[in-house]
C-alpha cells in the first residue's frame, strides 16, 4: 500500500535533528592535507578485473558481490530504440540545474541523500516523487524502462531475488533510476576536468566483506571520444589499516569545494593506475561502489546514464534504491 500521509516523516524529523557540518570542516581538510604531504605509500592494484558479457548471468553476479571482480560490464543492455527515446527527451527538457559540487546536470528523480533532508520538505518530497517519476520514465519508454529490466533481471538471476528497496527509518519504498547528464561545460575544476572526480559511495572497500553497496548504471548516451569510467582496485586491508584510514578520509572530502583540486591531486598521486571502461550507448555497468572511481572529461557529446544503488547482503533480497 502506497502511503499518502507524510506524518511519520514529519515526527522523525521532530525527534532527530540532522547534523549540522562543523564550522571548522575547512580546517580539517586543511590538516588532511597537510599530513599527506610527506606521504610516502603508494596503493598497489588488487589485481581484481572487469568482466564483459553480453547478457548478465547469476555467475557473474555472484563473483562481483564476492569481490572477485571490480565490475561487470554487459554490452546493448538495452536497445537504441528505448535509449533514444529517454536519452532525447532527458537532452529536449535539459536544464542548468546541477548536483551541487558535482559535474552532473540534474535529470529526473532526485537522489536518496535528499530522503534526510536537509529539511522535513526536502525528505516529503524525495517520497512524494517517488512513483510519479518512476511512472513518468515508463511511459517515455512506452513500455519496460530500462531500470525495470534491469530490477526483472535480478529478479530472475539472483536465487534470493530483488525489490525497489525500503531500506530507510520510514518503510517506504525508494525511487529507482535517477538520470544524470554531463556535459564538456558543466565539468568542474582544473584537473578534475580531465581525470575526474574520484570518490565512492560508501565505506571503502574491505577484504573478506559479506555485504555490500554497488552501484549500476545504463548508459543513454555516450561521447565518442573520453567519458570513461575509471576504476582504482584498492581493497582495504589489516595490514595497512593507518594508510588505508588516511585514503578514507580523502575520499570522504572528494567533493570539498575549497580543498577540492588539492585532494584530488593527492588521491591520483597516491592511488595506482586505474583499469578503464568505455561505455557505449545502451551498455549496463556495475561496480563495486566502495571502491575509488570517476568519470574522466571530454570535450564533446553528451553522457547520460541511469543510476541505481544495489543493496547485498548475504542470504537476503537484493534491494535498489537511488
Amino acid at each position: 500500500m502506497v502511503r499518502n500521509d507524510f506524518n511519520d516523516i514529519i515526527e522523525f524529523f521532530a525527534q532527530n535533528e540532522r547534523p549540522e557540518i562543523p564550522r571548522d570542516k575547512d580546517v580539517l581538510e586543511e590538516g588532511l592535507i597537510n599530513q599527506f604531504k610527506d606521504f610516502k605509500y603508494r596503493f598497489v592494484d588488487d589485481g581484481s578485473r572487469i568482466e564483459i558479457s553480453q547478457e548478465l548471468n547469476s555467475d557473474l553476479l555472484r563473483s562481483l558481490f564476492n569481490n572477485e571482480l571490480s565490475a561487470i560490464h554487459i554490452k546493448k543492455f538495452v536497445s537504441e530504440e528505448v535509449c533514444n527515446k529517454l536519452g532525447g527527451n532527458l537532452k529536449d527538457n535539459f536544464t542548468s540545474a546541477k548536483w551541487e559540487d558535482t559535474d552532473m546536470f540534474q535529470g529526473y528523480g532526485f537522489p536518496v541523500n535528499r530522503m534526510f533532508g536537509p529539511t522535513v520538505d526536502d525528505s516529503i518530497n524525495y517520497f512524494k516523487q517517488v512513483i510519479p517519476t518512476i511512472r513518468k520514465i515508463r511511459n517515455i519508454c512506452d513500455g519496460v524502462s530500462p531500470v525495470d529490466k534491469l530490477r526483472l533481471e535480478l529478479d530472475e538471476l539472483w536465487s534470493n531475488g530483488c525489490r525497489i528497496g525500503a531500506i530507510n527509518p520510514f518503510n517506504r519504498k525508494m525511487f529507482v533510476g535517477l538520470t544524470r547528464l554531463m556535459t564538456p561545460q558543466g565539468l568542474v575544476g582544473k584537473a578534475t576536468r580531465v581525470n575526474g572526480l574520484i570518490h565512492i559511495d560508501t565505506s571503502l572497500h574491505t577484504e573478506n566483506a559479506v555485504e555490500g553497496l554497488f552501484s549500476s548504471n545504463i548508459y543513454l548516451d555516450s561521447p565518442k571520444e573520453g567519458g570513461e569510467l575509471c576504476i582504482w582496485n584498492v581493497t582495504k586491508s589489516e595490514v595497512f589499516s593507518a594508510e588505508f584510514d588516511y585514503l578514507n578520509k580523502l575520499l570522504d572530502s572528494a567533493f570539498s569545494k575549497k580543498y577540492r583540486e588539492e585532494i584530488q591531486e593527492i588521491l591520483q598521486n597516491i592511488l595506482p593506475e586505474p583499469i578503464l571502461i568505455k561505455p557505449e550507448k545502451g551498455d549496463l555497468v556495475i561496480l563495486n561502489s566502495g571502491r575509488p572511481h570517476a568519470v574522466r572529461g571530454f570535450e564533446e557529446g553528451v553522457r547520460i546514464s541511469m543510476q541505481t544503488f544495489i543493496s547485498y547482503g548475504a542470504d537476503t533480497t537484493l534491494q535498489l534504491f537511488s
